[in-house]
């Protein structure tokens, strides 16, 4: 297991793409197809959901330099 880095934080986008990281991880070990998709699917959602706050931030930034 990795060990946290001194300062390193994830943002939360970060963090839900490596949700969505693990999740797929997990889905290849399931046997069932209906069980995988449905992993798949919530991980395509956490990465959805990642680009969502990257892009709000994004819209944030450029707010605060006009």
């Amino acid at each position: 297991m990795k060990e946290p880095q001194a300062n390193a934080a994830p943002t939360d986008s970060e963090h839900y793409r490596e949700m969505a990281r693990k999740l797929r991880e997990l889905a290849r070990e399931f046997r069932f197809a209906g069980a995988r998709q449905e992993l798949l699917n919530l991980a395509l959602r956490y990465d959805r959901r990642g680009d969502s706050l990257d892009a709000r931030s994004a819209a944030g930034l450029d707010r605060d330099h006009r």
